[in-house]
């Protein structure tokens, strides 16, 4: 594209300075003419050297840059692909731990109602034995005053027979 560029214009340029109107016209200025389009074509040469150069340049930082960034790239989707494992891997600790929990609670549940049985028959046995030990106590009670009541009968018949 370039160089269609460049041909078609110097195609032009020279057309114009060889197809002289005057049969006199004279080669100094023909070649002055070629000598002057040269020299803006190799300035015109240089300048999209120039271009290209820098043109060529940004398209190494670019491709640099692309690269690094396919690199990040690839980075990250590692990163990402270890985070989602260790997600995974969390998120069945976490359900294990839940069912730990969840199997404790239910054993803390039936550990108090076990507690409650057990407390409702200590007070059972509790009030069972006071109970027991009241009637023994009226049960002794009532045997020392018996036993009371016989020695002192017993006594007042053994007055009886000493006085006889």
């Amino acid at each position: 594209m370039f160089w269609k560029y460049f041909t078609d214009a110097s195609a032009t340029s020279v057309a114009s300075v060889l197809a002289p109107s005057d049969p006199e016209v004279d080669s100094k200025v023909i070649d002055a003419k070629l000598e002057d389009q040269t020299k803006q074509q190799e300035v015109m040469i240089k300048t999209l050297n120039k271009q290209l150069s820098h043109c060529e340049s940004d398209l190494a930082t670019q491709m640099d840059l692309v690269s690094t960034l396919q690199t990040s790239l690839s980075d990250s989707e590692k990163n990402l692909l270890n985070a989602r494992m260790q997600a995974t891997e969390l998120a069945r600790e976490r359900d294990s731990l839940n069912s730990q929990i969840e199997g404790l609670r239910n054993e803390l549940q039936e550990a108090r109602r076990e507690v409650i049985i057990v407390r409702k028959s200590i007070v059972e046995d509790k009030q069972s034995l006071e109970s027991h030990l009241d009637e023994e106590r009226r049960a002794k009670e009532h045997a020392r005053v018996q036993l009371k009541s016989r020695m002192e009968e017993l006594q007042k018949r053994k007055s009886k027979f000493a006085c006889l």
